[in-house]
């Protein structure tokens, strides 16, 4: 089921608390019921005129022009061995700035275990088979007082299986409110 568009941030979800510590040191701040900022409306509204029947659409479902006002905000993540890992196939250059490196091609697995709730996140997505909306401090990233709101949208792949996360992150400020 897919929220209602009408409904309001919301730091508690019922009966969704205990799928993520959100809130923890280092980690997302707050789960939102539905996304607040242009950029992740935007990119929900266009995953949700590809949901047809109920089911995820596919990655082929989505073209990059489709996306042109927020594609360097967006960063696809490929699924690995069932949400056991998960590997950067795509990054864009504002998120990238943001975060002060290029994660094109990078394997959760390789990176620092304080970053390992990027997985968690991710399985999360994988889990529930539909979008988790989330905001995120960046301090750990050396960007003091910059908080992004970030989208992870379920794909399917050519063959009906779960493959990727198609995401984005936008900075929460009212000059980056996309």
């Amino acid at each position: 089921m897919f929220f209602d568009q009408e409904q309001e941030r919301a730091p508690q979800l019922e009966g969704r608390s205990s799928d993520f510590p959100f809130g923890a040191a280092g980690q997302p701040s707050e789960e939102l019921r539905i996304p607040m900022a242009d950029g992740t409306v935007a990119l929900h509204n266009l995953w949700l005129s590809k949901v047809t029947n109920g089911g995820l659409p596919k990655k082929s479902d989505f073209k990059p022009t489709e996306m042109v006002k927020h594609i360097s905000y967006v960063y696809i993540i490929d699924i690995i061995d069932n949400a056991k890992d998960f590997q950067v196939r795509l990054f864009g250059t504002e998120v990238a700035d943001m975060l002060g490196k290029d994660y094109t091609g990078v394997l959760l697995s390789q990176t620092p275990a304080e970053i390992n709730w990027r997985g968690e996140i991710y399985a999360l997505a994988c889990q529930r088979r539909q979008p988790v909306f989330y905001l995120f401090d960046l301090a750990p990233y050396g960007r003091d007082f910059i908080e992004t709101e970030n989208a992870l949208f379920p794909l399917l792949n050519d063959k009906g299986e779960l493959e990727h996360l198609l995401c984005i992150s936008v900075r929460t400020d009212e000059d980056s409110m996309l």
